[in-house]
Protein backbone atom coordinates (compact mmCIF):
# COMPACT_ATOMS: atom_id res chain seq x y z
CA UNK A 1 0.00 0.00 0.00
CA UNK A 2 0.77 3.77 -0.39
CA UNK A 3 0.12 5.68 2.93
CA UNK A 4 0.11 9.18 3.07
CA UNK A 5 0.83 9.70 7.30
CA UNK A 6 0.28 12.93 9.31
CA UNK A 7 2.85 12.96 12.44
CA UNK A 8 5.12 10.37 10.88
CA UNK A 9 8.06 12.10 12.41
CA UNK A 10 6.60 11.81 16.16
CA UNK A 11 6.48 9.51 18.57
CA UNK A 12 3.86 6.88 17.16
CA UNK A 13 4.52 8.03 13.55
CA UNK A 14 7.95 7.29 13.42
CA UNK A 15 7.13 3.41 15.06
CA UNK A 16 4.51 3.06 12.73
CA UNK A 17 6.71 4.19 9.96
CA UNK A 18 9.32 1.81 10.58
CA UNK A 19 7.02 -1.19 10.86
CA UNK A 20 4.84 -0.40 7.43
CA UNK A 21 8.19 -0.12 5.59
CA UNK A 22 9.39 -3.44 6.91
CA UNK A 23 5.77 -4.86 6.02
CA UNK A 24 6.26 -3.78 2.21
CA UNK A 25 4.43 -0.66 2.45
CA UNK A 26 5.45 2.69 1.28
CA UNK A 27 4.99 5.29 3.26
CA UNK A 28 4.72 9.26 2.45
CA UNK A 29 4.90 11.27 5.92
CA UNK A 30 4.41 14.84 6.85
CA UNK A 31 7.19 17.00 8.09
CA UNK A 32 7.20 20.55 9.13
CA UNK A 33 11.15 20.80 9.36
CA UNK A 34 14.32 19.61 8.29
CA UNK A 35 14.90 17.83 11.85
CA UNK A 36 11.27 16.24 11.05
CA UNK A 37 11.96 15.05 7.76
CA UNK A 38 15.27 13.63 8.80
CA UNK A 39 13.03 10.77 11.14
CA UNK A 40 11.10 10.58 8.81
CA UNK A 41 14.03 9.61 6.52
CA UNK A 42 15.63 7.46 9.41
CA UNK A 43 12.39 5.61 9.87
CA UNK A 44 12.15 4.60 5.93
CA UNK A 45 9.42 6.66 5.01
CA UNK A 46 9.75 9.90 1.98
CA UNK A 47 9.11 12.93 3.54
CA UNK A 48 6.54 15.48 2.55
CA UNK A 49 7.43 18.93 3.59
CA UNK A 50 3.93 20.51 5.44
CA UNK A 51 1.72 20.93 8.21
CA UNK A 52 -1.59 20.44 9.22
CA UNK A 53 -2.00 24.23 7.92
CA UNK A 54 -1.09 23.73 4.45
CA UNK A 55 -4.27 22.45 3.09
CA UNK A 56 -2.67 21.98 -0.53
CA UNK A 57 -0.66 19.80 0.47
CA UNK A 58 -3.07 17.52 2.34
CA UNK A 59 -5.62 17.42 -0.24
CA UNK A 60 -2.03 16.44 -3.30
CA UNK A 61 -0.94 13.70 -0.91
CA UNK A 62 -4.43 12.08 0.44
CA UNK A 63 -5.41 11.65 -3.34
CA UNK A 64 -2.24 10.20 -4.37
CA UNK A 65 -2.41 6.87 -2.75
CA UNK A 66 -4.16 4.17 -1.32
CA UNK A 67 -5.12 5.77 2.14
CA UNK A 68 -4.15 8.16 4.96
CA UNK A 69 -3.17 7.93 8.96
CA UNK A 70 -3.70 10.75 10.89
CA UNK A 71 -1.52 10.75 14.04
CA UNK A 72 -0.15 14.46 13.71
CA UNK A 73 -1.97 16.98 16.51
CA UNK A 74 -1.55 20.48 16.64
CA UNK A 75 -0.76 22.17 19.12
CA UNK A 76 -3.03 25.42 21.36
CA UNK A 77 -6.61 26.13 21.92
CA UNK A 78 -7.19 26.10 17.90
CA UNK A 79 -6.74 22.09 17.93
CA UNK A 80 -9.81 21.09 16.88
CA UNK A 81 -10.23 23.69 14.37
CA UNK A 82 -7.01 23.03 13.10
CA UNK A 83 -7.97 19.23 12.73
CA UNK A 84 -11.57 19.50 11.52
CA UNK A 85 -10.29 21.35 8.42
CA UNK A 86 -7.45 18.98 7.85
CA UNK A 87 -9.06 15.61 7.70
CA UNK A 88 -12.16 17.50 5.99
CA UNK A 89 -10.18 18.43 3.41
CA UNK A 90 -7.85 15.21 3.16
CA UNK A 91 -11.18 12.99 3.10
CA UNK A 92 -12.55 15.82 0.47
CA UNK A 93 -9.30 14.52 -2.05
CA UNK A 94 -9.78 10.91 -1.07
CA UNK A 95 -11.78 8.76 -4.05
CA UNK A 96 -11.71 5.78 -2.02
CA UNK A 97 -9.29 4.30 -0.01
CA UNK A 98 -8.75 3.65 3.70
CA UNK A 99 -8.71 7.01 6.43
CA UNK A 100 -7.44 5.69 10.05
CA UNK A 101 -7.29 9.02 12.50
CA UNK A 102 -6.47 8.26 15.84
CA UNK A 103 -8.00 9.68 19.47
CA UNK A 104 -7.49 8.07 22.09
CA UNK A 105 -9.18 9.91 24.92
CA UNK A 106 -9.81 8.66 28.46
CA UNK A 107 -13.19 6.61 28.16
CA UNK A 108 -14.64 7.08 31.95
CA UNK A 109 -16.89 4.79 34.11
CA UNK A 110 -18.56 4.47 36.88
CA UNK A 111 -17.59 1.03 37.04
CA UNK A 112 -14.47 -1.25 36.99
CA UNK A 113 -15.41 -2.80 33.58
CA UNK A 114 -13.12 -1.96 30.36
CA UNK A 115 -14.53 0.21 27.85
CA UNK A 116 -15.22 -1.39 24.26
CA UNK A 117 -15.52 0.30 21.57
CA UNK A 118 -19.91 0.11 21.66
CA UNK A 119 -19.58 1.84 24.90
CA UNK A 120 -21.56 5.03 25.08
CA UNK A 121 -18.71 6.52 27.65
CA UNK A 122 -18.58 10.08 28.79
CA UNK A 123 -16.02 12.03 27.03
CA UNK A 124 -16.01 15.93 28.34
CA UNK A 125 -13.93 18.47 28.90
CA UNK A 126 -10.75 19.73 26.80
CA UNK A 127 -11.03 16.56 24.69
CA UNK A 128 -14.60 16.57 23.80
CA UNK A 129 -14.30 18.08 20.34
CA UNK A 130 -12.85 14.43 19.57
CA UNK A 131 -16.47 12.71 19.38
CA UNK A 132 -17.14 14.83 16.08
CA UNK A 133 -13.57 14.00 15.05
CA UNK A 134 -14.06 10.07 15.03
CA UNK A 135 -17.94 10.75 13.62
CA UNK A 136 -16.20 12.86 10.84
CA UNK A 137 -13.99 9.53 9.62
CA UNK A 138 -16.45 6.92 10.35
CA UNK A 139 -19.35 8.79 8.38
CA UNK A 140 -16.89 9.51 5.55
CA UNK A 141 -18.18 8.66 1.71
CA UNK A 142 -16.83 6.30 0.01
CA UNK A 143 -13.99 5.61 2.40
CA UNK A 144 -12.89 3.23 4.46
CA UNK A 145 -13.36 4.93 7.80
CA UNK A 146 -11.25 3.56 10.99
CA UNK A 147 -10.75 5.32 14.70
CA UNK A 148 -7.62 4.26 16.56
CA UNK A 149 -7.90 4.49 20.28
CA UNK A 150 -4.45 3.88 21.74
CA UNK A 151 -4.44 4.21 25.71
CA UNK A 152 -1.25 5.45 27.63
CA UNK A 153 1.64 4.52 25.23
CA UNK A 154 5.24 3.43 26.34
CA UNK A 155 8.59 2.00 24.58
CA UNK A 156 11.32 3.87 22.53
CA UNK A 157 12.27 6.22 25.34
CA UNK A 158 9.85 8.50 24.70
CA UNK A 159 5.92 9.10 24.72
CA UNK A 160 3.81 9.38 27.73
CA UNK A 161 5.32 7.15 30.49
CA UNK A 162 8.66 8.54 29.06
CA UNK A 163 6.81 12.03 30.11
CA UNK A 164 5.98 11.29 33.23
CA UNK A 165 9.93 9.98 34.28
CA UNK A 166 11.02 13.33 33.09
CA UNK A 167 8.72 15.43 35.29
CA UNK A 168 9.62 13.28 38.67
CA UNK A 169 12.99 13.34 37.89
CA UNK A 170 12.32 17.20 37.58
CA UNK A 171 10.80 17.44 40.59
CA UNK A 172 12.24 14.99 42.88
CA UNK A 173 9.17 12.78 43.27
CA UNK A 174 6.87 10.68 41.42
CA UNK A 175 3.29 11.15 42.67
CA UNK A 176 0.02 9.61 41.82
CA UNK A 177 -3.19 10.66 42.77
CA UNK A 178 -5.22 9.12 45.53
CA UNK A 179 -4.97 5.80 46.92
CA UNK A 180 -3.76 5.24 42.83
CA UNK A 181 -6.19 2.56 42.59
CA UNK A 182 -7.71 3.99 39.31
CA UNK A 183 -6.18 1.73 36.46
CA UNK A 184 -5.24 2.68 33.09
CA UNK A 185 -4.69 0.15 30.18
CA UNK A 186 -1.00 0.52 28.33
CA UNK A 187 0.57 -0.21 24.90
CA UNK A 188 3.95 -0.66 23.66
CA UNK A 189 4.33 1.30 21.15
CA UNK A 190 5.73 -1.16 18.48
CA UNK A 191 2.79 -3.12 19.55
CA UNK A 192 0.43 -0.17 18.85
CA UNK A 193 2.17 0.56 15.14
CA UNK A 194 1.63 -3.72 14.28
CA UNK A 195 -2.19 -3.00 15.31
CA UNK A 196 -2.40 -0.11 12.99
CA UNK A 197 -0.80 -1.87 10.08
CA UNK A 198 -2.67 -5.51 11.00
CA UNK A 199 -5.89 -2.71 10.38
CA UNK A 200 -4.70 -1.08 7.44
CA UNK A 201 -4.07 -4.95 5.32
CA UNK A 202 -7.60 -6.17 6.61
CA UNK A 203 -10.98 -4.97 5.58
CA UNK A 204 -11.99 -3.77 8.51
CA UNK A 205 -13.60 -0.42 9.82
CA UNK A 206 -14.79 1.14 12.75
CA UNK A 207 -13.36 1.88 16.33
CA UNK A 208 -10.72 -0.03 17.79
CA UNK A 209 -8.84 -0.38 20.94
CA UNK A 210 -5.63 -1.07 21.20
CA UNK A 211 -4.41 -2.24 24.70
CA UNK A 212 -2.82 -4.73 26.68
CA UNK A 213 -5.07 -7.22 28.52
CA UNK A 214 -4.17 -5.99 31.81
CA UNK A 215 -5.00 -2.77 33.21
CA UNK A 216 -2.08 -1.37 35.24
CA UNK A 217 -3.04 0.84 39.12
CA UNK A 218 -1.61 4.21 38.97
CA UNK A 219 0.42 3.39 42.17
CA UNK A 220 1.91 0.74 40.55
CA UNK A 221 2.84 2.18 37.19
CA UNK A 222 3.71 5.64 39.52
CA UNK A 223 6.18 3.00 41.37
CA UNK A 224 7.89 2.27 37.81
CA UNK A 225 8.07 5.89 37.35
CA UNK A 226 9.97 6.56 40.59
CA UNK A 227 12.37 3.62 40.31
CA UNK A 228 13.31 4.59 36.66
CA UNK A 229 13.78 8.23 37.58
CA UNK A 230 15.20 7.58 41.15
CA UNK A 231 13.09 9.41 43.16
CA UNK A 232 10.69 8.57 45.55
CA UNK A 233 7.33 7.75 44.85
CA UNK A 234 4.29 9.71 47.23
CA UNK A 235 0.66 10.46 46.72
CA UNK A 236 -1.22 13.79 46.58
CA UNK A 237 -5.11 14.85 46.55
CA UNK A 238 -6.70 15.42 43.38
CA UNK A 239 -6.58 19.53 44.21
CA UNK A 240 -2.92 19.90 44.82
CA UNK A 241 -2.64 17.55 41.35
CA UNK A 242 -4.89 20.28 39.67
CA UNK A 243 -3.17 23.37 41.50
CA UNK A 244 0.30 21.74 40.07
CA UNK A 245 -0.37 20.40 36.60
CA UNK A 246 -4.00 21.30 35.66
CA UNK A 247 -6.56 18.98 33.03
CA UNK A 248 -3.51 16.34 32.41
CA UNK A 249 -3.83 15.69 36.23
CA UNK A 250 -7.21 15.20 36.30
CA UNK A 251 -6.81 12.56 33.32
CA UNK A 252 -4.44 10.54 35.87
CA UNK A 253 -7.07 10.22 38.26
CA UNK A 254 -9.81 8.56 36.04
CA UNK A 255 -9.64 5.27 35.36
CA UNK A 256 -9.22 4.11 32.01
CA UNK A 257 -8.94 0.62 31.11
CA UNK A 258 -9.98 -0.78 27.80
CA UNK A 259 -11.50 -3.38 26.01
CA UNK A 260 -9.16 -4.69 23.05
CA UNK A 261 -10.87 -7.64 21.62
CA UNK A 262 -11.98 -6.00 18.72
CA UNK A 263 -8.65 -5.77 17.09
CA UNK A 264 -7.15 -9.06 19.06
CA UNK A 265 -10.09 -11.03 16.50
CA UNK A 266 -8.26 -9.76 14.11
CA UNK A 267 -5.57 -11.64 14.89
CA UNK A 268 -3.56 -8.56 16.84
CA UNK A 269 -1.43 -9.76 20.21
CA UNK A 270 1.34 -7.96 22.04
CA UNK A 271 4.74 -8.97 21.41
CA UNK A 272 7.12 -6.04 22.37
CA UNK A 273 5.44 -5.64 26.00
CA UNK A 274 3.12 -6.66 28.23
CA UNK A 275 1.41 -4.62 31.11
CA UNK A 276 3.62 -3.61 33.96
CA UNK A 277 6.57 -5.73 33.16
CA UNK A 278 6.67 -4.54 29.41
CA UNK A 279 6.81 -1.05 31.00
CA UNK A 280 9.32 -1.61 33.50
CA UNK A 281 11.49 -3.13 31.26
CA UNK A 282 11.08 -0.41 28.92
CA UNK A 283 11.78 2.34 31.25
CA UNK A 284 14.79 0.02 32.58
CA UNK A 285 16.27 0.17 28.76
CA UNK A 286 15.21 3.43 27.26
CA UNK A 287 17.54 3.95 24.40
CA UNK A 288 16.44 -0.07 23.05
CA UNK A 289 14.57 0.19 19.94
CA UNK A 290 11.82 -2.66 18.88
CA UNK A 291 12.69 -5.81 16.14
CA UNK A 292 10.14 -5.13 13.68
CA UNK A 293 10.80 -8.10 11.42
Amino acid sequence: MDIFLTGASGFIGSALTRVLVTHGHRVRGLARSDAAEARVRAAGGQPVRGSLTDLAVLTREAAAGDGVVHTAAADGDDRPAIDAAAVTAMLAAMGGGVFVTTTGAPRARPSRVPVTEDDTADVTGPLAWLAAAEARVLDAPGVRGVVVRPPMVYGDGAGPVAGLVQRARSEGVARYVGTGENRWSTVHVGDLALAYTLVLESRASGVFHVAEAAPVSMADLFSAVGDAAGVPVRSWSLAEALETHGPLAGFLAMDAALDASRVRGLGWTPRFGEALPGICGALRNPAQRYATA
